[in-house]
């Protein structure tokens, strides 16, 4: 995965877990457990990206 890749699938789950957050204060959301997983996803991803800027 490219950097301009990791970057880009970064926007997109930030957007995801904005939106669950809103969708949780409507009362829409009934898994509260993909919020920790993106949250993970999101924290695995910057890590990528963080290896991906030092191989540079």
């Amino acid at each position: 995965m490219s950097l301009q890749e990791a970057q880009r699938e970064l926007k997109e789950l930030r957007m995801k877990l904005f939106n669950l957050r809103l969708q949780k204060q409507r009362g829409e959301v009934k898994n509260t457990r993909i919020f920790a997983q993106t949250r993970k996803d999101i924290a695995r991803l910057l890590h990528h990206i963080s290896q991906l800027e030092a191989e540079q």
